[in-house]
């Protein structure tokens, strides 16, 4: 494996795990501003400055917030280096373990149906990963992360000034 390769995957776990985080931060900020004041309806967004001040009370709620912030740049260093195709089949992987972590912490009630279909995306997710070791085609001996992004006619007409600017570089 190239070091290319892990530092893309570094990248990668550092993203997910970071929105990880982020999303399990905001559930306990949000439980504690329910606790506080009552749960939220869409009648809390008549009044946005209100809604943003009770939110905004709640540390672990803007921590989380931050966090999610925070791996979003990390997942647009990963989508530069790596195919989406490959990627974003990966961040399955949080889902797995925010479900893991809603039961032990949040004591969550997991059915076991849910636990299956876990499962099922463990197998999907180490599937998918296949593509961060290998390859898409038998034409490449470079795995995805390590082929460069070529502008294709397709990227050319949706986004012309970017790939005009890459193509100078």
């Amino acid at each position: 494996m190239s070091k290319a390769t892990i530092v893309s995957i570094l990248l990668l776990v550092l993203s997910i795990g970071l929105a990880v985080a982020g999303q399990l931060s905001m559930k306990a900020g949000m439980s504690k501003v329910v606790e506080d004041g009552g749960e939220l309806s869409f009648a809390d967004f008549k009044n946005p400055v209100e809604l943003a001040s009770r939110i905004g009370k709640s540390v672990w709620a803007v921590i989380g917030v931050l966090l999610y912030a925070i791996s979003a740049v990390f997942w647009l260093i990963v989508l530069s280096r790596v195919d989406l195709s490959v990627a974003y089949p990966l961040v399955a992987a949080g889902y797995v373990v925010v479900v893991f972590y809603s039961w032990l912490v949040f004591k969550e009630d997991v059915k076991w149906f849910t636990w299956v279909g876990l499962i099922l995306i463990v197998a999907g997710v180490v599937i998918a990963g296949q593509g961060l070791a290998a390859g898409d085609d038998d034409k490449s001996d470079k795995t995805s992360i390590e082929r460069k992004a070529e502008p294709t006619l397709a990227t050319e007409a949706a986004f012309p000034n970017e790939t005009s600017i890459s193509n100078n570089n």
